[in-house]
């Protein structure tokens, strides 16, 4: 069984720690073993091993098992955090190695969240790679390598990002569990790339204190798993909560299936795919509508010509650092910095407003629909040799955010499920609903999962 482990989920693990099948520092070692055997593109995914700090939770962990007294049912379990995310004296450097060297003689405490992680018995194994500043929804970062795409390992694509190694960790089994950030689709791009379940809850149901910032309006923290139920325990524990709302599936559940955004970008393969989930859906009593959401192709359109609120705040805050120093980061974040930096305080009032009544009418429709669905993203990641050309980063990088940014933009929750086919392993759909209504979209999305192709 020990050389199987990597293929389990936590929730698995955690029952074979409960029953005393295994224990926490055995579980410890075989991740770590598994990084040490990795090829160099998998260790890629880890900016920072966490070696001597993990072994001692382990086995903190382990006398806890032995006496009964486990803090939570993934007391014992490794996870992974994102480079943005400090740990008791290992800062984030958000994948820079300007912010490293300012930061690395910091004296850094734990964040909010990794001290909740740590009361429940969660062990840190490591840091993981990230697009620099967070500021990417590719997955590709100059100032310090990531790892390519594992799901399309022979073809050299981009992982997705800019959580790239939280996904990647848990794809090749480095970890059970990552977290990551989710500013307009930075866990739910490289989950749907790698077949992995990724939830952006909403903005501030995990605390942040502790976690350096893109854009403070619309940053969330959020999980990548390879299951529903391990990302429902893992919410529950890091945000304080007892989310175990059950949805009343005798009473018909209306889903409204947004037809007319980035599901008419797919191929007829695709389509079809979606189509049969949807009808499969109705045998869980639930009730799947056409509809309309153009709002967001609305806001996609509105940042293109203006630039997001994302460039706007990610200059303001880092404006001090960064503006003597632009040579030193990657040219494409850069570019996305310049944008933010020649926006005018008007117009980004004019786009605030503008996001105000277009949220006004997504929310009115969420008095009809319990949830939204639609595909997660329109196409495969592209390779990396394509993105070399600038031109071709940019369309690529603005393709791909606008499949997922208006969820972050107007303040939603959103859980990416992938749909397990043999052919376009990428393809994945999301289920959407209102801010502070995770927990009957975890019930939803388990009870999905559960028919999923």
């Amino acid at each position: 069984m020990k050389n199987n482990l990597k293929i389990y989920s936590a929730y698995y693990l955690g029952s074979l720690l409960e029953k005393r099948k295994i224990d926490p520092i055995i579980l410890l070692e075989y991740f770590l073993s598994n990084y040490k055997k990795a090829n160099t593109n998998t260790k890629l995914s880890f900016s920072k091993v966490l070696e001597k700090e993990a072994y001692k939770e382990a086995l903190l962990s382990w006398k806890r098992q032995k006496s009964n007294q486990r803090l939570s049912f993934f007391d014992g379990i490794p996870i992974v955090w994102k480079d943005l995310i400090d740990i008791n004296g290992f800062p984030g450097f958000a994948g820079s190695k300007l912010i490293e060297k300012i930061r690395k003689n910091e004296k850094v405490k734990n964040a909010t969240v990794v001290k909740i992680a740590k009361k429940n018995g969660l062990v840190s194994l490591a840091k993981t790679s990230t697009v620099e500043f967070a500021f990417g929804g590719l997955g590709l970062n100059k100032s310090n390598k990531l790892p390519n795409n594992m799901m399309f390992n022979q073809l050299e694509c981009v992982p997705g990002g800019s959580s790239s190694g939280a996904a990647t960790a848990v794809f090749a089994g480095l970890s059970p569990l990552s977290i990551g950030t989710d500013t307009a689709g930075s866990i739910r791009i490289p989950a749907a790339w790698h077949s992995l379940v990724g939830f952006k809850p909403s903005t501030g149901t995990i605390p942040m204190n502790g976690v350096l910032p893109l854009s403070k309006s619309f940053d969330s923290i959020g999980t990548i798993c390879k299951t529903v139920k391990d990302t429902k325990i893992l919410y529950n524990i890091l945000s304080n909560k007892e989310n175990y709302e059950q949805l009343d599936f005798f009473n018909k559940i209306k889903i409204g299936f947004i037809y007319d955004f980035n599901y008419r970008q797919l191929d007829n393969y695709c389509k079809k795919k979606i189509e049969l989930l949807i009808s499969k859906m109705s045998k869980l009593n639930i009730e799947v509508h056409n509809i309309k959401l153009p709002e967001l192709k609305e806001i996609n359109d509105l940042f293109s010509v203006n630039g997001s609120l994302v460039n706007y705040e990610a200059w303001k805050y880092w404006q001090r650092i960064i503006e003597n120093n632009l040579n030193l980061i990657d040219s494409n974040v850069v570019d996305r910095f310049l944008i933010g930096r020649s926006m005018k305080i008007r117009t980004v009032q004019n786009i605030r407003n503008k996001v105000r009544l277009l949220k006004k009418n997504i929310i009115k429709k969420f008095e009809v629909y319990d949830f939204f669905i639609l595909p997660t993203l329109s196409f495969a990641p592209p390779s990396i040799r394509e993105l070399k050309n600038k031109k071709e980063y940019h369309f690529f990088n603005n393709e791909v955010l606008n499949n997922t940014r208006g969820v972050n933009v107007f303040d939603l929750c959103a859980i990416s499920l992938p749909m397990n086919l043999i052919k376009r392993k990428w393809l994945s759909v999301s289920i959407i609903t209102k801010k502070n209504n995770e927990g009957k979209l975890l019930a939803v999305a388990e009870k999905i999962e559960s028919i999923l192709l």
